[in-house]
Order: structure tokens, then C-alpha cells, then sequence
């Protein structure tokens, strides 16, 4: 197995995520009571279990983006990939059903968008772009062959 094939990306996601995970909750968890002492007009009805609230839902979006990048590595990319109409078209509807479903809670404005547009971002940057699966190798006519 090399360390660009699919398993050991699989590997590097599995990884990443519980660690990019404790990352984002750990991280949330020291900010935000700072965050709403200061930005008492943001959060004014944040407790300690909203604050555990928040930092799950950060620490979720992080896992979520390191499992990508991880499933993603190494970022070398070949001109000619093949599937990138269909990645473009499934990332769309994930993000538009993601954006929906988000929407519907109830949350500000601003919240959705920022949502969307890191979900956007996130889906552009690793599955769009680079793929997940393993290209078929390409061989290279033989030089001396002539």
C-alpha cells in the first residue's frame, strides 16, 4: 500500500477525524465564555450547556473538514480528471440540502450563510477538486521504443 492509494487515505481520515474533532471542541470550549463575556449582544442567552452545544457543533465541522482534507491527501492533482461534472453536481445538492436543512432550525441569517459558504468551500477544495478514488495508472509510451 502506498501512501497516496485510497486505503491509506482512508486511514489518514479515520485519523484525522477524531483528532480534528477534539481540536474544534477543546479549542470552542476555551473561547466561546470568553467570546460571550465579551460579545454580550451575540450571546446573551448562552449558558454552560449552549456552550457545550456550540463547541460539539464546531468541533463536528472540524472533524468534518480534516476528514476531507485527509481523504484528500496528497494534494498532487492531474490535469485530465475524469468526473469532476459529476463531483461538481453532487456537491451541489449535498451543500443546497446541507444549506436547507440548516436553514430550517431556525438559525440567524448570517449563521446560514456562513454555513453554506464554508460548506461550499470545504466540498470545492477536497472532493471537487482532487477526488477520493484512485486514478487508473497511466503508463508512459517507452522512451527507447523506437
Amino acid at each position: 500500500m502506498s501512501a497516496v492509494s485510497l486505503p491509506a487515505r482512508l486511514a489518514y481520515a479515520m485519523v484525522a477525524l477524531p483528532l480534528g474533532g477534539a481540536a474544534g471542541f477543546y479549542s470552542s470550549m476555551a473561547v466561546l465564555p470568553k467570546l460571550a463575556v465579551v460579545q454580550s449582544q451575540l450571546t446573551s442567552d448562552i449558558d454552560g450547556y449552549g456552550v457545550f452545544k456550540a463547541s460539539v457543533s464546531v468541533g463536528a465541522a472540524v472533524a468534518f473538514t480534516a476528514a476531507l482534507y485527509a481523504l484528500t491527501l496528497p494534494w498532487r492533482r492531474h490535469r485530465k480528471r475524469s468526473g469532476r461534472p459529476t463531483r461538481t453536481v453532487i456537491a451541489g445538492v449535498l451543500v443546497v440540502v446541507a444549506s436547507a436543512g440548516f436553514a430550517a432550525q431556525g438559525h440567524a441569517l448570517i449563521y446560514d450563510l456562513v454555513f453554506a459558504g464554508w460548506l461550499t468551500y470545504t466540498m470545492a477544495f477536497t472532493f471537487v477538486r482532487y477526488g477520493v478514488l484512485d486514478q487508473a495508472r497511466r503508463t508512459r509510451p517507452n522512451a527507447d521504443a523506437s
